[in-house]
C-alpha cells in the first residue's frame, strides 16, 4: 500500500470482501526514503489508514543503492520483500493495485525497449503469486470511484517528476497519441495486449522443446549447440532469454537487442565474444556459444574501466566503483580490513586509474610480503577457488596493480605515518539489501 489512490482503493475493496470470503489481509508499506518529509508523511497515512481500517501493516525502510535506475531498483527491491513475506506468513497471493493506465505505459516502455512478445504482453491479471484485480480498469473511474465512496488518499510528488521514463511516458507521450491519434488508445494497448499475451504462451511452449534439444548445461555454464540451430530467431529469443534468466535468476533485462549482438557475433569473423547485462558472457567456441557469469579468459584484457581523478563514481559490470580523497588522515580512525574499500596514499598513485579483470602473467607485491608475487601465485596461496579467480576486480593505476579488490592492496602504496592525504576506493555491488523491516 503506497497510500496512492489505485492501492488505497484496493485495500478498501478487499476490507469490504474480507469477511464473506473469509479473506486474512496483510497491508505492506515500503518507504523508499527518497522524497524526505513528505515520505515520512506518506508513511505517516498508511499507518493511520491501516489502524482505521482494523487491517494489519508491515513497514519497510529501505535504501535504494543503485540509483543509475531508480525505477527498476524500487521494483526488485519492492517484489522482493512482498515474496519474503508471502512465505514468512504463508500468504497465497500478492495483491497489486496497477490500472489499465499502467498496463498502457508499461507495454509503451517495454515497445521502446524491444522486450518482444514477452515485453509487449504487459502485466498478467494473474500469474504465479500475483493478482490485478484493477488492471481493467482506466485511472479515472478509480478516481470517480474513489471520489464516490469518499475514499482518502495520498499523492506521490514523484509521479510527476518527468525525470522517471514511465512518467515521461504518462504525462507527456500517452496525452499526445490520444489527442492527435486515437483517444481510446489505452483500451486499444489493454486490447492488445491480451493477443500478446496468447502469442508469448504459445512461443513459451515450443521454445522449451527446442531449450532441451540445443542447450546443455556443464556446471556453471550454458552450452548452446550451433549446428541444431534450425529454428526461427523469435524461438531463439526465447531459448537465450531462458539461459540469460537462470544465470541471473531473472529474465526482464535480455531484449531483443541483445539477440542480435548475439547473431552478430556468429556472423562476424573475428569475433569471440559479447558482454551481456548482469555480467553474462556468451563466447563463441567451434560450433558452440557458451553463456557464463565469468569472462573467458582472453576477455581480461579486452574488458577494463577508466577512472579520472575527479570521477567520483564509475559503473563497472554489476559494481559501482567509487573514490574519494581525504585530505586529513587520522590513521587510528580508519578500519583497513574492509573488504570492499581500501585506503592508499594518494601521493603514490599516478591517475588515471583502470578497472579490469586479471590477465595473463599479472603481478603485484602483496602488502605484507618482501617481494612481488605472481597473481595466479598468490590466488592459490590465499586458496581462492579458480572459478572466482575471473571475478576479481583489479585496480592499476598507470605503472602497477594498487589494488586486487576484497583481497590485498600493493606494499608501495599503503598509508603510514607520512601520509598527507589518502585515496579511498569502494567496490559495492548494484541493488544491496534493505534495511530491516519494522512491523506495526
Amino acid at each position: 500500500v503506497s497510500g496512492g489512490i489505485d492501492s488505497t482503493v484496493l485495500l478498501y475493496l478487499l476490507k469490504k470482501i474480507t469477511a464473506e470470503f473469509k479473506l486474512t489481509t496483510l497491508a505492506v508499506h515500503i518507504n523508499y526514503n527518497l522524497r524526505g518529509d513528505e515520505s515520512k508523511e506518506n508513511e505517516k497515512f498508511v499507518k493511520n489508514l491501516c489502524y482505521r481500517w482494523g487491517i494489519p501493516l508491515i513497514v519497510h525502510n529501505v535504501s535504494i543503492t543503485d540509483e543509475s535506475n531508480i525505477e527498476n531498483a524500487a521494483r526488485k527491491i519492492r517484489y522482493g520483500i512482498f515474496r519474503d513475506l508471502l512465505r514468512k506468513y504463508n500468504f497465497n497471493k500478492i495483491v497489486v493495485g496497477h490500472n489499465m493506465n499502467d498496463q498502457a505505459e508499461t507495454f509503451l516502455m517495454h515497445l521502446f525497449r524491444g522486450s518482444g512478445f514477452t515485453g509487449l504482453k504487459g502485466m498478467l491479471p494473474k500469474g504465479r503469486d500475483i493478482i490485478r484485480p484493477l488492471l481493467a480498469f482506466k485511472r479515472d473511474e478509480i478516481a470517480a470511484f474513489a471520489k464516490k465512496n469518499n475514499i482518502q488518499f495520498s499523492n506521490d510528488s514523484s509521479n510527476d517528476d518527468l525525470g522517471y521514463d514511465r512518467n515521461k511516458i504518462r504525462h507527456r507521450i500517452l496525452p499526445m497519441i490520444q489527442e492527435q491519434f486515437n483517444p481510446t488508445v489505452i483500451n486499444k494497448i489493454y486490447d492488445s495486449s491480451h493477443i500478446f499475451q496468447k502469442t508469448d504462451m504459445f512461443l513459451q511452449a515450443h521454445s522449451k522443446d527446442i531449450f532441451q534439444d540445443v542447450v546443455r548445461q556443464n556446471d556453471d555454464e550454458y552450452v548452446v549447440l550451433l549446428d541444431k540451430l534450425k529454428q526461427s530467431e523469435v524461438l531463439y529469443f526465447y531459448v537465450f532469454r531462458r539461459i540469460f534468466g537462470l544465470l541471473t535468476g531473472s529474465e526482464s533485462d535480455f531484449y531483443s537487442a541483445h539477440l542480435s549482438e548475439i547473431y552478430e557475433l556468429l556472423r562476424r569473423p573475428g569475433g569471440k565474444f559479447i558482454h551481456l547485462p548482469h555480467n553474462v558472457f556468451v563466447v563463441k567456441s567451434a560450433n558452440m556459444l557458451i553463456f557464463k557469469m565469468s569472462p573467458p579468459d582472453y576477455a581480461a584484457s579486452d574488458y577494463s574501466r577508466e577512472i579520472k581523478r575527479y570521477a567520483r563514481q564509475i559503473l563497472f559490470d554489476d559494481y559501482y566503483i567509487t573514490q574519494s580523497e581525504i585530505k586529513v588522515m587520522p590513521i587510528h580512525g580508519f578500519n583497513f580490513h574492509e573488504n570492499d574499500t581500501c585506503y592508499i596514499d594518494f601521493d603514490k598513485v599516478t591517475f588515471p586509474l583502470k578497472a579490469r579483470y586479471r590477465k595473463p602473467g599479472d603481478s603485484f607485491f602483496p602488502l605484507g610480503m618482501q617481494n612481488p608475487k605472481k597473481l595466479k601465485k598468490f590466488f592459490i596461496d590465499e586458496k581462492v577457488p579458480r572459478l572466482e579467480r575471473k571475478k576479481k576486480i583489479i585496480i592499476e593505476d598507470q605503472n602497477r596493480i594498487i589494488w586486487v579488490a576484497g583481497m590485498r592492496i600493493h606494499e608501495y602504496v599503503k598509508v603510514t605515518s607520512r601520509t598527507s592525504h589518502v585515496l579511498r576506493i569502494k567496490i559495492m555491488k548494484k541493488l544491496e539489501g534493505y534495511r530491516r523491516a519494522r512491523r506495526f
